[in-house]
């Protein structure tokens, strides 16, 4: 199972885990001298990352978006189309179902 992992905010990442190995991990401040700390405001960089790994989206069995502490969503582009993805909250408020799908 290919599993892609998005860190969208301070410090954004991309990383692919198959059957829970680490296949890679790319930091978005290290790609084309973006700024220290670059979060990923567009999809098309993680389309282009899988790409620079010989993979399509499809490839990927899940993605997986870390959270956030303020809201239980955040806007990014997909190409120039606004999206907002929906995320659990870093502070769970009840402890039943803690590991359940959101």
């Amino acid at each position: 199972m290919l599993t892609c992992g998005i860190k969208l905010r301070h410090d954004g990442a991309i990383a692919l885990v198959e059957d829970g190995r680490l296949i890679f991990c790319v930091e978005q401040e290290k790609r084309g001298n973006n700024y220290r700390y670059q979060a990923i405001d567009n999809l098309d960089a993680i389309v282009a990352v899988l790409a620079e790994h010989g993979l399509d989206p499809r490839d990927v069995d899940q993605f997986v978006v870390d959270g956030g502490w303020w809201r239980e969503g955040f806007q990014v582009l997909s190409g120039a189309e606004p999206v907002t993805l929906k995320w659990a909250s870093y502070a769970e408020r009840d402890a039943e179902g803690l590991l359940d799908s959101r």
